[in-house]
C-alpha cells in the first residue's frame, strides 16, 4: 500500500498524543552525547574548556528541541518524517563522535554536521508540504539555516580554539534567535505561534530529563567500577546516589509532573512552549555538570577542588535549582523560596570550597538539594494548583 501524498503530515489531534518509539530511539543518540560532554567537563582544567563544553551541550540541546518540535507538529509515522528523524539521529551521532576534539581536529565535522541537520531538515519539510503556513515556516527556516550554517562552517575551519568558540557562539545565537522568534523575515508578517500537543510535549520533556538522570547514574557506576573500592569512594558513591534520587524526586514530584496540565490550561500556551526549552536546558546542564563533578570526586575523594571542579559541583547544583525555579514560575506562577535559598547556599559555599575535600563539598551540595526537596515536600502538602489552571 502507498500513502496518499495529499494527506497532511501534521498530527491527528483526536486520540492520545503519546511519544513514538522512534523518538525514544532518537534519544539514545542524545544521551550518548551527554555522557561525552560530561567526560569532557570532568577532564577540563580551565574556564575556557568549561565554556567550550557548555557550548557543545547547548548545540546538542538545540538539536533535541527542534527535533521534538518536529515530532510534536508532524506525525512520526508519516513519510518522510521517520527518515528525517533517523537522518538527524545519524547527524547527532556524528557530532557526538567529533565532540571530544571539536575544538581541535574535528571542528569541521561537528559544525558541518549541525549545519547539515538544520539545512536538510528545512529542505525535506519544504519539499514534503504543498503550500500553507507549514511550508512558509520551513522556507524561512532554510534561510536562517543558511546564515547560521555558514558561521558553523567558518568556525569549523578556524585553527585557533578561541576564534572558533567566538564564531560558534555567534552561530548558536542565530539558531536560538531564529527558533525563538519563529524565523522572522523583513517585510513579511510574523508567523503564528507553534501549535503543540500538550500531552506529547510534556511527555517528551519528562522523558529527556529522566534519561539525563540516567547519564548521572551511568557515570556514577562507571567511575566506581574503574577505581578500587575504598571507604571514601563508597561514601562518594552513596552521595552521588542521594543526589540522583533528589534530582529525580524534585522534578517528578513537582512542576515536571504537572507540566501537561499547565500547558493545556494556560491562556499563554505559546509562552510555555518557548520557555520550556530554556528551563529544561538549565536543569539538564546542571545534571551533566553534577555528573562531571561526581566522576572527579569518586576518582579522588580527598582532592581539594580548584575553581573548575567547584563550578562543576556547586555550579551544577545551582544551575539545576535555577532551572527548577524557572519551571516552577512558569507552571505555578511563583518562585519557591526554597529554590532561592538553595541557590544562595551554593553561592555561599563557593568561598569555602578550596578548603574542603571534594567528597565533603559533594556532600554539602547533596544536602543543599535535600534541604530544597524538604521545603518542596512541606509546600506540596498544601496541594498547590498551577496558576494557569486558576487563571
Amino acid at each position: 500500500m502507498t500513502e496518499d501524498p495529499r494527506r497532511p503530515l501534521t498530527r491527528v489531534k483526536s486520540g492520545p498524543q503519546r511519544a513514538d518509539l522512534l523518538e525514544l530511539f532518537f534519544d539514545l543518540a542524545f544521551v550518548a552525547s551527554l555522557t561525552l560532554v560530561s567526560q569532557k567537563m570532568a577532564a577540563e582544567q580551565s574556564w575556557i574548556g568549561l565554556g567550550q563544553a557548555l557550548l557543545l551541550l547547548s548545540t546538542l540541546w538545540a538539536v533535541w528541541v527542534t527535533t521534538t518540535l518536529i515530532t510534536d507538529t508532524y506525525s512520526p509515522r508519516r513519510r518522510p518524517i521517520p527518515y528525517l528523524i533517523l537522518g538527524i539521529m545519524f547527524g547527532v551521532m556524528l557530532m557526538s563522535a567529533a565532540l571530544p576534539t571539536a575544538f581541535s581536529d574535528h571542528g569541521l565535522v561537528f559544525g558541518g554536521a549541525w549545519a547539515a541537520i538544520n539545512l536538510g531538515r528545512g529542505l525535506v519539510l519544504v519539499r514534503s508540504q504543498h503550500g500553507g503556513q507549514g511550508r512558509e515556516r520551513s522556507l524561512r527556516a532554510v534561510v536562517w539555516s543558511l546564515s547560521a550554517g555558514a558561521l558553523w562552517l567558518v568556525g569549523g575551519v578556524l585553527a585557533d580554539p578561541g576564534w572558533r568558540l567566538g564564531v560558534w557562539l555567534a552561530a548558536l545565537a542565530v539558531d536560538y534567535v531564529g527558533f525563538g522568534f519563529r524565523f522572522p523575515v523583513p517585510g513579511r508578517a510574523a508567523l503564528p505561534q507553534y501549535a503543540v500537543s500538550p500531552e506529547h510535549l510534556a511527555e517528551r520533556y519528562q522523558q529527556i530529563y529522566t534519561l539525563t538522570l540516567g547519564e548521572l547514574v551511568l557515570v556514577t557506576v562507571l567511575s566506581l567500577s574503574h577505581a578500587p573500592f575504598t571507604p571514601d569512594r563508597a561514601a562518594a558513591f552513596g552521595t552521588a546516589f542521594l543526589t540522583a534520587v533528589v534530582l529525580w524526586w524534585s522534578y517528578a514530584g513537582g512542576a515536571g509532573a504537572t507540566l501537561r496540565t499547565a500547558i493545556e490550561a494556560s491562556p499563554h500556551r505559546a509562552r510555555l512552549v518557548q520557555t520550556n526549552p530554556y528551563a529544561h536546558w538549565l536543569m539538564v546542564a546542571g545534571v551533566v555538570g553534577t555528573a562531571a563533578g561526581v566522576e572527579r570526586i569518586i576518582a579522588e575523594p580527598g582532592e581539594r577542588p580548584g575553581s573548575v571542579m567547584t563550578a562543576l559541583i556547586l555550579g551544577g547544583t545551582g544551575l539545576f535549582l535555577c532551572g527548577r525555579a524557572f519551571l516552577e514560575h512558569e507552571v505555578y506562577g511563583r518562585v519557591a523560596l526554597s529554590h532561592v535559598f538553595g541557590v544562595a547556599a551554593t553561592i555561599a559555599l563557593a568561598p569555602l570550597a578550596a578548603h574542603l575535600p571534594g567528597l565533603v563539598l559533594g556532600l554539602a551540595a547533596a544536602l543543599v538539594l535535600s534541604g530544597v526537596a524538604l521545603g518542596e515536600l512541606l509546600r506540596r502538602r498544601r496541594r498547590p494548583t498551577p496558576a494557569s489552571v486558576t487563571s
